[in-house]
């Protein structure tokens, strides 16, 4: 049986993104997982203000993550898809020490910090241990330039297998573009469209 892993940084992206495709897949009776990467738990202590200003924004206080989580695994479930969560905190979380590696809304649509280089190895050899050889890979082209969509894409770079990128919503859809410092690899570009009623699973999830 065909394996289709889609690599997502948030728990909303791979749905968003690919979610016609995956309801297709499963129709055939194909495995579809997906695998959130950026799905820890808010971090005990005082958060950033900028942190505090997401939240108010996701829908009132408290940690919005469990909320999240339990929502991506209806829409997968809706799609057909197993869903995986990993522990990794969102940008917005991280620290080096005391200080926040992405403070405002600017530094998230950027480089990563030098601090996540070794958040990056981790995750590469998380993902090869969560990832079975013959699955087939997607993940993000990191269209917009945020900072967990680059995590994800360049930890899963580094496993050396093939790879199926896709275009990430909404920024696609909003005109944005892949950072200069990170051009796709050279190969075949794809569009698949979908049937009537695959998009409205889509729409549904």
């Amino acid at each position: 049986m065909a394996l289709h892993i889609y690599l997502a940084p948030h728990l909303d992206d791979a749905v968003f993104s690919c979610g016609g495709l995956m309801a297709r897949q499963a129709a055939n009776d194909e495995g579809v997982t997906v695998v959130t990467v950026c799905a820890g738990d808010t971090p005990v202590g005082e958060l950033t203000a900028f942190a505090v200003e997401l939240h108010r924004r996701w829908g009132g206080a408290g940690s919005p993550i469990a909320a999240r989580r339990a929502e991506d695994r209806m829409a997968c479930g809706r799609l057909g898809a197993s869903a995986v969560h990993l522990e990794v905190p969102d940008a917005v979380y991280r620290r080096s020490h005391v200080e926040p590696l992405y403070p405002d809304e600017g530094s998230i649509f950027g480089s990563l910090h030098p601090a996540d280089e070794a958040l990056v190895a981790r995750l590469a050899a998380l993902l090869e241990e969560k990832c079975p050889p013959q699955a087939r890979l997607y993940c993000p082209s990191v269209i917009g330039g945020h900072v967990d969509h680059r995590l994800t894409r360049v930890a899963a770079e580094r496993l050396g297998r093939p790879l199926w990128y896709y275009q990430d919503m909404p920024y696609a859809a909003r005109g944005g573009v892949i950072p200069a410092d990170l051009p796709l690899p050279t190969g075949i570009t794809v569009s698949i469209p979908l049937a009537e009623e695959e998009v409205q699973q889509w729409i549904d999830a």
